[in-house]
């Protein structure tokens, strides 16, 4: 995913210093809702068939620089609610996840549609997890939460009726790290783990002004 997004944003580069001449700055901004999907879910080693399927919804915010490159920076909300492994059902993620990203677009203006290149890149924080695990033995306490980690984007798309509505599709990663907290009396001690890696397929709708 990270090589697919480092070709997006050279392509997006080389779009937009092709048709740099004569800059003009100028605010814009979207809403977008949309699905994503994916039933690949790594963890360390291991990869588990997963229902990472979510509904989100995103806002980016930023300025065009020339008529063919946008720079942002956007937030969203999503929701997961499938199971963490499809043969186990009782493993549900219950979880929210609010990617915060900086996003880049190039842009080719025709006559009535603007299609476009876009990356995403940032992190998430995770407001609200339904996975948060603890297990006492020994008069040790040790607990699991996910904390989020690197989000990034990348994807086609078009504008319609001058700029006004958005079709777009792609791949998102999404990662969540795990805080694991140790605990024994009035001594406590946590670590971040590398936690799981998931790659999905979205398309989205939107709002544009």
């Amino acid at each position: 995913m990270k090589k697919i997004l480092l070709t997006v944003v050279a392509a997006i580069s080389a779009i937009s210093l092709s048709f740099a001449a004569s800059p003009t700055i100028k605010y814009a901004g979207e809403v977008n809702v949309g699905f994503a999907t994916g039933n690949k879910l790594r963890y360390e080693n291991t990869v588990t068939k997963s229902s990472l399927h979510r509904p989100f919804i995103e806002t980016i915010h930023g300025v065009t620089v020339t008529k063919y490159a946008f720079v942002g920076a956007g937030v969203g909300l999503q929701g997961y609610f499938g199971a963490v492994d499809k043969d186990d059902r009782d493993t549900k993620w219950d979880t929210l996840a609010m990617p915060l990203f900086v996003n880049i677009k190039g842009m080719y203006p025709l006559e009535k549609i603007t299609p476009y290149l876009s990356a995403s890149f940032g992190g998430s924080v995770i407001p609200y997890c339904g996975l948060n695990a603890s297990m006492s033995m020994a008069g040790v306490n040790v607990e699991s939460k996910l904390i989020g980690g690197f989000y990034c984007d990348c994807g086609v798309g078009v504008k319609l009726k001058n700029d006004k509505f958005n079709i777009g599709i792609g791949m998102q990663h999404q990662q969540m790290g795990i805080k694991v907290v140790v605990s024994e009396g009035s001594f406590s001690e946590s670590e971040d783990e590398d936690g799981y890696h998931g790659t999905s397929f979205y398309v989205k709708v939107g709002f544009c002004w």
